[in-house]
């Protein structure tokens, strides 16, 4: 168990990031392999949050930013050589829940 430091709802998880494709070492947000994120569920999904996804027929779930246009979904990768820059979400994905912090292990 980790202690959430930010206020949050009582369904909030912890999941640790797997994989750099939530990694942008220049943006405002950057998550490496091994950091820790705290999900909310209980928060509603807004145009560049940074979600939890499980996409259907998938094993594992995605860690990916949130674009909603023009009535469309997308995830989208913060790293900027990751090779698949935009996935559509057609039906096929339920959102976890919504970042809501990072806690890094020294």
């Amino acid at each position: 168990w980790l202690p959430c430091p930010k206020k949050h709802g009582e369904r909030t998880f912890a999941l640790r990031v797997d994989g750099v494709s939530m990694e942008n070492l220049g943006g405002k947000y950057s998550y490496s392999d091994g950091d820790i994120i705290f999900v909310d569920p209980s928060i509603r999904p807004e145009n560049g949050s940074r979600v939890v996804v499980r996409l259907e027929g998938e094993k594992h779930a995605a860690f990916k930013q949130l674009i909603i246009e023009g009535g469309k979904k997308y995830l989208k990768p913060l790293n900027p050589s990751w090779p698949d820059k935009i996935i559509p979400i057609n039906g096929n994905a339920t959102i976890c829940g919504v970042v809501i912090g990072k806690w890094v292990e020294e």
